[in-house]
């Protein structure tokens, strides 16, 4: 049986440079909370500000992903570590340790050896690597993003349901398999309809994919919306309009937007 407090909490459903720099839409990153577990993916600009305005505990974080070097997802990494704990050390000034790491060899360049050394535990992860965290089976899916930064997605299978973020990436050859087998899967998806960029998704690029999953998902959420998508650039908010096309256009049951602050039970998603 699932676990009924198993939740996803969207510090943000922006992403790309004009979203850091105007937070028209947050770049937080999302906390997931499994079998009693928090974690914390790219927590990018203002996720210390987000997951407080949003009323979560940055102290119950005991798990950081990291998945690329981009400033959306991971510049508040040693923000989150350090506000992961109440007190960082004891009276002779030894630092008492907390949290495991997953990310790229890249990633741990940009952070200091101070945040580093109040880590458990430092996994260098790449596309493709397991990971067994308190029984828990976490596994790098394939990215096609950065000629210059490696990066890597994220599958977690639990007992009773499995779930994949995407990170930033374009289609590929072999995407809906990466994903099979998936029930639920957040999609970083930047633009509408057919406005193409080269290492993100667009509307219309991925539904094709997102029907060959084999067994089709549960549950989809999108979010990382870029400038096309929705700001105060854009021509206006595409996002409804990008969620009843996959409804349409897909054959996944449960189909939901992220908003900056969405909490959303997995069991939501699994009906």
């Amino acid at each position: 049986m699932v676990n009924m407090a198993d939740e996803l909490v969207f510090l943000g459903s922006g992403g790309g440079r004009h979203h850091i720099r105007t937070q028209f839409r947050a770049t937080g990153g999302v906390i997931y909370k499994f079998n009693d577990i928090q974690s914390h993916i790219d927590p990018g600009p203002g996720a210390i500000v987000r997951i407080n305005q949003f009323k979560e505990d940055p102290v119950k974080t005991e798990l950081f992903i990291a998945t690329h070097a981009h400033v959306d997802h991971y510049s508040d990494l040693s923000a989150m570590i350090e506000s992961s704990r109440e007190i960082l050390h004891d009276r002779n000034y030894k630092y008492y340790k907390k949290g495991t790491l997953i990310t790229t060899s890249e990633v741990l360049k940009y952070i200091s050896k101070y945040h580093l050394d109040m880590l458990d535990k430092i996994v260098k992860f790449k596309a493709g690597d397991s990971f067994n965290y308190k029984n828990i089976e976490i596994i790098g899916t394939k990215v096609v993003h950065s000629p210059k930064n490696e990066g890597f997605g994220v599958k977690f299978n639990l007992k009773d349901y499995s779930l994949a973020f995407s990170s930033d990436t374009s289609v590929y050859e072999g995407f809906s398999k990466e994903f099979s087998g998936v029930n639920i899967l957040i999609l970083n998806l930047l633009r509408p309809d057919s406005i193409v960029c080269k290492r993100h998704l667009c509307t219309d690029e991925v539904i094709p994919y997102l029907n060959k999953i084999n067994p089709p998902l549960d549950g989809l959420i999108i979010t990382h919306f870029g400038t096309y998508m929705d700001s105060s650039m854009s021509t206006k908010n595409y996002v409804p309009s990008q969620t009843a096309k996959l409804q349409k256009y897909t054959n996944i049951k449960n189909i939901v937007a992220a908003e900056d602050g969405l909490k959303i039970k997995i069991t939501e998603l699994l009906k």
